[in-house]
């Protein structure tokens, strides 16, 4: 017992001094926030000694609230109470949507280390300290749609000039609305006003993440159409946006400016009453005509385009295999009549690096294939009918050694240089020569 307890204390001092030695921190920038309100949460990972590994971390989960990661590791050099720590940092940014007292939980994260004085690596486990936060409510002095940012933008753009008008005319105003500092599901849909001289249709809006890599951002895209049915002067009033500024801890406004139009009178008002059912049977999602169902698709392509495809592959993988044959068969017979070829037997008697029978054998088997005139069926009897005495005198030589018991004996490179030149004059000369081989210079 004595000695389980003196391991496990062993054990327990290890882990501690793996645990000193490697450690995270959690900072947050602000510790009380308005709802939707981004708060920035740092964790440095902090090593007495250096890291040997890239270091793995859970992902950041945060009640009532959407949370943005960077992980993009930072690593460093860090303070922490007078001492310099290696450290590797990243972070994360929390929405909160919800009011209340919440906590960032802590978080698992694995480094590979030395401890102090060792240079041993060691893979150890840690985890971030719990760290506590505020979300507030609509602050006092807003009313109306809101969202926090740090900046925002807002952008019209119509469809056509706003001068000429008559009634009956069908105008659209498209807004944008660009927000740094939010996610785009936290800017309010825009709502335009009932007017007495036109019938409006907001459509639904289109959003946009453009977050980068320091920071969230968005993009809410909403059109408005306009049916205008009365004639005379009248005001399109201004679209107000606001939002908390982040930054600035106040309520920033922005809005698109009034505009004055006048409109005209059209004597066609059945054309009006045609095009008001038109606007709001496609306002209330209702189809005019009895929806057809879409051409079936494989992998997101219309079947018939899909099997014209296969089909192009397959004629293209046809031909590529009838060409890879014909190439392969081509080579197959090319080789095939290579190796029947004076020059592959030469070549072959060449590279011959045994006794005199095995030379001798191969000798015969590239003389027989040798296509050239005067020449005799025994290469010695060649070689003495055009004086070529050296030659003359290296085939004694290995005759002695078949019938002589030193068929042992190795042939040398001087044998291998003489049947070379031996066989270049000897195809050197042609039928259509006028000349006999005799008068022709020999290199012996």
């Amino acid at each position: 017992m004595i000695r389980f307890l003196f391991i496990l204390g062993l054990l327990t001092m290890h882990s501690r001094s793996d645990a000193q030695s490697c450690f995270a921190r959690v900072q947050l920038d602000r510790k009380s926030v308005y709802v939707q309100q981004p708060f920035k949460v740092t964790i440095t990972v902090l090593t007495a000694t250096w890291y040997t590994a890239p270091i793995e971390f859970d992902n950041l989960q945060v009640p009532n609230a959407f949370v943005l990661p960077f992980d993009k590791t930072m690593p460093g050099m860090f303070d922490h109470n007078g001492k310099q720590y290696a450290g590797i940092q990243f972070y994360f940014i929390v929405f909160p949507y919800k009011a209340g007292s919440f906590t960032i939980p802590a978080i698992t994260v694995h480094a590979t280390t030395p401890p102090e004085g060792s240079g041993e690596s060691r893979r150890i486990t840690i985890s971030t300290p719990v760290q506590h936060f505020t979300v507030k409510g609509v602050p006092a002095n807003v009313e109306g749609n809101w969202f926090v940012a740090k900046s925002a933008t807002i952008h019209e753009r119509w469809n056509k000039s706003l001068s000429n008008l008559k009634v009956g005319d069908v105008i659209e105003r498209t807004v944008t609305i660009h927000a740094r500092g939010t996610l785009p599901q936290f800017i309010p849909a825009l709502s335009e006003r009932e007017l007495a001289f036109a019938n409006v249709y907001p459509h639904d809006p289109e959003l946009k993440d453009t977050r980068d890599e320091h920071d969230a951002n968005g993009e809410l895209t909403q059109s408005f159409t306009y049916l205008l049915e009365k004639e005379g002067d009248f005001v399109i009033p201004p679209m107000p946006l606001q939002w908390w500024s982040s930054t600035a801890g106040k309520l920033e406004k922005r809005s698109l400016p009034q505009h004055r139009i006048h409109v005209n009178t059209n004597p066609d008002l059945g054309m009006v009453a045609s095009i008001k059912d038109s606007l709001d049977v496609a306002q209330q999602n209702v189809p005019s005509d009895k929806a057809e169902k879409g051409a079936y698709k494989i992998y997101g392509i219309i079947w018939y385009w899909f099997a014209i495809y296969v089909l192009v592959a397959l004629v293209v993988f046809y031909a590529i295999v009838r060409a890879s044959i014909r190439i392969v068969r081509s080579a197959q017979k090319r080789y095939g009549l290579y190796k029947l070829s004076e020059k592959y037997w030469f070549r072959k008697l060449m590279h011959a690096t045994g006794s005199w029978p095995e030379f001798w054998r191969g000798m015969y088997h590239w003389w027989d294939r040798l296509d050239t005139t005067n020449r005799t069926t025994s290469i010695q009897e060649t070689a003495i009918q055009y004086d070529n005495k050296e030659l003359e005198t290296i085939l004694q030589s290995g005759n002695e050694s078949l019938y002589q018991n030193k068929q042992n004996k190795r042939i040398d490179q001087r044998v291998k240089n003489n049947m070379r030149k031996f066989r270049k004059w000897l195809r050197g000369y042609t039928i259509h020569e006028e000349k006999e081989l005799n008068d022709r210079q020999r290199p012996w």
